[in-house]
């Protein structure tokens, strides 16, 4: 995924939807999950001015990831916890819901140019 974004033009999308990325449970694979601040920096240079990025997962312990990787990306995006409420539901999302857990949906906004 980043090596196709690193081949495409700056300033190319308003909206990117991250949904349900692949949790990685195991700890031992954690550094193979899709949010990680490297990827945030390349992914902001496929946004446009006030681009955002909506990042939705089921699972808690990725959420509190994501949550510590966006705290390191304030140079590059303004983020919040929002919720999930008039969004699609993917499989997955309803799979979670059914299972009584909840969905973890944070909106990034560009910051530069």
């Amino acid at each position: 995924m980043r090596e196709l974004i690193l081949k495409l033009p700056k300033d190319m999308f308003d909206e990117v939807y991250i949904i349900c990325p692949d949790p990685w449970p195991k700890a031992r694979h954690h550094k193979r999950r899709l949010i990680k601040n490297n990827f945030l920096k390349v992914l902001a240079k496929v946004l446009k001015k006030n681009g955002t990025v909506y990042i939705s997962t089921d699972w808690e312990n990725y959420a509190e990831s994501i949550q510590e990787e966006l705290d390191k990306t304030k140079k590059y995006f303004s983020f919040k916890q929002i919720s999930n409420e008039g969004m699609p539901i993917t499989r997955f999302q309803q799979r979670a819901i059914n299972e009584n857990r909840s969905i973890h949906t944070f909106l990034l906004t560009v910051l530069k140019k």
